[in-house]
């Protein structure tokens, strides 16, 4: 995009606050992840990732879980048109699921920064891998034990586009013709 999204306006109102907004519909806590030396996401408890140089959303997942310490759900601000129906729902699917993993696969990708999972098993997994050199969410992944949720499932039950990952000029044309 040439910039962060977190304060791109989307609709009336901005990526972050639109995620935001939904969170608190779904989860009792709600925290946003912030690059150390960023601002404070508005009105939510911030938490900062510990100073690094390469760019890799893995930190971030990183610092949630080590936060959480339990199983939680990640989602980035870059699911604009996320409902709080279809969040709900996959957030109820990774609390049920014995999986330390719970993605769901939309335009034939694991969506790993909107998915749950189990910190305890996974946080040091993730640092070990991290420490390597490996910041691929879908290699950690293809290593643990994880449940997928099938785009098939998700179009039957809701409509429009919940998942889409906007991350391109062309995307956020495109998400904003569907608001």
């Amino acid at each position: 995009m040439g910039r962060s999204k977190v304060e791109l306006p989307f609709g009336d109102s901005t990526f972050v606050a639109r995620a935001i907004d939904r969170a608190r519909d779904v989860f009792d806590r709600v925290y946003a992840v912030q690059r150390d030396g960023g601002a404070p996401a508005a009105g939510v408890e911030t938490i900062f990732e510990p100073p690094h140089d390469d760019e890799a959303p893995a930190f971030g997942v990183l610092r949630a879980l080590e936060h959480a310490g339990v199983r939680c759900f990640v989602m980035a601000v870059d699911y604009p048109l996320m409902t709080t129906e279809v969040l709900g729902y996959l957030a109820r699917r990774a609390e049920a699921s014995p999986a330390s993993l719970v993605a769901p696969r939309w335009s034939e990708r694991l969506q790993m920064l909107c998915a749950g999972y189990d910190a305890a098993a996974l946080a040091p997994r993730l640092a070990a891998r991290m420490r390597g050199g490996r910041f691929d969410l879908r290699g950690l992944a293809a290593e643990v034990e994880t449940e997928v949720i099938q785009e098939d499932e998700l179009r039957a039950r809701f409509e429009g586009e919940p998942l889409m990952n906007v991350n391109t000029p062309e995307e956020l044309q495109e998400a904003r013709k569907l608001l």
